[in-house]
């Protein structure tokens, strides 16, 4: 974690040894990180509260054997520098956001944001540029 960040109450970073956050981001309360694909956070990020990171997800291939036994794939997160995620935001496996994005509230990314893209909705598409 890089100076000048700030973690608030409330906010859960699931194997925190995977989750990288970079100086002076915030984090607000009641936000989640599943990092066991790894969680990159450049600097300068501000990420509202009651929003999800998933850096993971469920083999379910096989039919015979039930999914929670099936074990977990990585699928790892990269944010970019200056970027703003809005408040219950969900960011999903293998999705880049990068510099200078902004994600409005409650959208669901799945899939990557470029660099001064304004993105909304679920799921999240890029509706300008800043």
């Amino acid at each position: 974690m890089g100076g000048g960040t700030n973690i608030c109450d409330a906010v859960t970073i699931a194997n925190p040894s995977r989750v990288s956050i970079g100086k002076r981001c915030s984090i607000h309360e009641y936000s989640y990180f599943a990092g066991e694909g790894e969680i990159v956070i450049g600097d300068y990020v501000s990420i509202a509260n009651n929003c999800t990171i998933i850096s993971e997800s469920h083999n379910f291939s096989d039919k015979n054997i039930p999914i929670k036994m099936q074990g977990l794939s990585p699928q790892p997160v990269a944010i970019g520098n200056d970027v703003w995620i809005g408040s219950k935001v969900t960011i999903l496996g293998n999705v880049k956001i990068g510099d200078s994005a902004v994600i409005g509230a409650g959208s669901v990314v799945t899939k990557d944001i470029p660099e001064y893209a304004v993105a909304v909705g679920v799921p999240c598409e890029v509706i300008r540029y800043r």
